[in-house]
């Protein structure tokens, strides 16, 4: 799978496009789908969203999209979204209670590709994971690779898997003890080297992409981030904006495992999401290689730390309406 040069820009640089094109957004309600339609809408395209709950799409809809609320493992439903539309923003939203999260992630996919195949869709961007065309990898990472070997077998769809590292926003899965406690808390190395970008940066590089249409085949985009962080330096962030010290420990996986299954997650879930955080413990913990050329992020964890994390902490707002990743975890 061949990664060229891609590079983030606004989307909105120019003004409207001079053709506008119709779009299909999977998972609309989530931090990329959601980032990722504003941005095909300013750019003055027609945007078709989806997803289950038609309240949480409303200001999607007050911008200009068709909302199409129903279900992604839905055959009907998606085909009648992907019809005649000039490209799809393909998202495997999580699901954790899942009893067997691999076997949904596989199920949606191939809703989708069945869809992409009957209604002749023939662009698509999927929102991948760094790692994910590597056969040797686990966890979560596995779940995305086999996802894209879905996609990849669709007669006539051009696909570009965008692979991100991870997310700034899976901060959100530790508010339960930063706000209890004000401490950093998680399976992860709290020195190991984390990759992290923004949903939005994510997105841009999704809307660019669809924007031209220039890809071809089976090809990835890699979006690396400005600059490594560990949790610590994170903790150390988040204290100097609340103007207190805020702690960072290490939990065992055994512990958050039992944790995440108490408050609603499956096990299946839960144990792979812990293999992938000792995954990236590992290869943090690791001498790091350069990047390969390819998509830049702009958006800087401080400014994340400071517009969104921190006004998250300080919310009483539930924590699931932060992530859908993960349920609340229990108070302590």
């Amino acid at each position: 799978m061949a990664a060229g040069s891609i590079h983030v820009e606004d989307p909105n640089a120019g003004g409207l496009m001079d053709n506008a094109r119709t779009y299909a957004v999977t998972a609309a309600t989530g931090h990329v789908g959601g980032y990722a339609a504003h941005g095909l809408l300013r750019a003055g395209h027609h945007v078709r969203v989806m997803g289950r709950d038609h309240a949480r799409l409303k200001e999607l809809e007050a911008a200009g999209a068709d909302v199409l609320v129903g279900d992604l493992a839905d055959q009907g439903y998606v085909e009648d979204v992907f019809a005649d539309v000039d490209g799809a923003l393909l998202i495997v939203p999580p699901r954790p209670a899942a009893p067997d999260f691999p076997r949904y992630q596989r199920r949606i996919a191939r809703v989708y590709a069945s869809a992409a195949e009957r209604t002749g869709l023939r662009h698509a961007a999927f929102i991948s994971t760094k790692g994910a065309d590597d056969g040797r990898v686990g966890g979560l990472i596995a779940g995305h690779a086999a996802i894209e070997s879905i996609f990849n077998q669709v007669d006539g769809l051009n696909v570009v898997h965008v692979q991100p590292p991870s997310f700034f926003e899976i901060l959100y899965y530790f508010l339960g003890p930063l706000r209890e406690r004000a401490v950093l808390s998680s399976p992860l190395g709290t020195d190991a080297i984390l990759q992290l970008v923004s949903a939005r940066d994510v997105a841009a590089v999704a809307v660019r992409l669809l924007g031209d249409l220039h890809f071809r085949g089976v090809s990835a985009a890699p979006v690396h981030p400005i600059r490594p962080m560990t949790m610590r330096e994170i903790a150390t962030l988040l204290g100097e904006h609340l103007d207190r010290p805020v702690g960072v420990e290490q939990t065992s996986a055994e512990a958050d495992i039992a944790d995440l299954m108490a408050a609603g997650t499956g096990r299946s879930f839960a144990t792979l999401l812990n293999q992938t955080w000792a995954m990236a413990t590992a290869l943090g913990e690791a001498p790091q290689e350069e990047s390969p050329p390819a998509a830049q992020a702009a958006y800087r964890i401080e400014d994340f730390i400071r517009d969104e994390l921190v006004p998250a902490l300080r919310s009483s707002r539930p924590i699931s309406d932060y992530s859908t990743a993960t349920r609340p975890r229990r108070a302590a």
